[in-house]
């Protein structure tokens, strides 16, 4: 489509991306930045657009987020302007996923306190293993959140023989797809009270923010692991921290509510108001699960992004 106008894919994926993406649709126009004057881009590549941006252009009918989910904010100020639509980048999927197993997996047989005494020359968890340690094979999982990392994340438990169940927003009956048993959102208590695992890869939303507190926490069994991989806030803070705390719980988690920024300092950043990197049954990742510095993110991205303008252009691809 000629005359097809992108904004802000240099700001949002960099300059190499838009540099690749000139050369592949030479018939398409990319601007960046502040709004040009009489501004008509119809697609708006960014994850926290602000009101100028997405005022600009009468012609605005996309709003492209670089990455999985949409900002609170952002949709704050969609909210009304019914006439944008929004497209998410899922690139991160499979990465996110990987990561989630691995959380699963060193939570479950306490990996960190078995490492930190293995430096030490200490044997100890050999013959007495911390707690929490437990077998996964044969239990129940639930994953919260059925979209393109829990879907990915069902089959990783699936192939650890592990009795797979799944909760997803839209569901109104329980079905099963040939790796999870599907639930609505309302089963949700029942089935914590027999999962063994549970990865949270959910949405931050007004419905999902929360979701996960004192009253959850206390219904799962002991031993069990909890994974998040969603956003911080899917859980309360204070109450995890106190379950920990307590005891039959191990958890992983990548996403905290206190986080380092790209442009900003990295380290003596607290990630939390409480120490869980005191506790030995505590897995900490620092945000890391979309691996996003990887070369090959970077070409899934790219590939991701130009598969979504195509779609919108009505390229075909070739």
């Amino acid at each position: 489509m000629t005359g097809f106008w992108v904004h802000g894919v240099a700001s949002s994926v960099g300059e190499r991306v838009v540099a690749r993406l000139r050369a592949e649709r030479p018939d398409w126009r990319f601007t960046d930045g502040a709004p040009p004057e009489n501004a008509r881009y119809s697609v708006l590549v960014a994850g926290r657009p602000d009101e100028a941006l997405l005022s600009a252009s009468p012609a605005l009918r996309t709003l492209v987020v670089p990455f999985a989910g949409v900002p609170a904010q952002t949709a704050e100020r969609l909210a009304d302007r019914p006439g944008i639509a929004v497209r998410t980048l899922h690139h991160t999927a499979g990465p996110t996923a990987e990561l989630a197993l691995g959380l699963v997996l060193a939570a479950a047989r306490a990996l960190v306190p078995a490492d930190r005494a293995m430096r030490g020359g200490d044997w100890t968890p050999r013959f007495v293993p911390p707690q929490p340690t437990m077998v996964l094979a044969g239990h129940a999982a639930t994953v919260v959140g059925y979209g393109e990392v829990g879907r990915r994340v069902a089959r990783g438990l699936a192939a650890l023989d592990m009795r797979v169940n799944a909760v997803r927003a839209g569901a109104r009956a329980t079905s099963g797809d040939g790796v999870a048993l599907v639930h609505p959102p309302r089963r949700l208590p029942e089935l914590l009270r027999r999962s063994r695992v549970v990865v949270l890869a959910v949405p931050l939303s007004a419905r999902t923010g929360g979701m996960i507190g004192a009253t959850e926490l206390a219904l799962l069994p002991d031993p069990a692991v909890l994974v998040n991989v969603a956003r911080a806030a899917v859980v309360d803070e204070a109450a995890l921290y106190q379950r920990l705390r307590a005891g039959g719980l191990a958890a992983g988690l990548d996403v905290w509510w206190s986080e380092a920024s790209a442009d900003g300092p990295r380290t003596g950043i607290a990630a939390s108001r409480f120490p869980f990197h005191e506790l030995p049954n505590v897995v900490l990742s620092p945000h890391r699960g979309g691996a996003f510095s990887l070369p090959e993110v970077q070409r899934a991205r790219l590939t991701e992004l130009t598969r979504v303008l195509d779609d919108l252009s009505g390229h075909d691809g070739g």
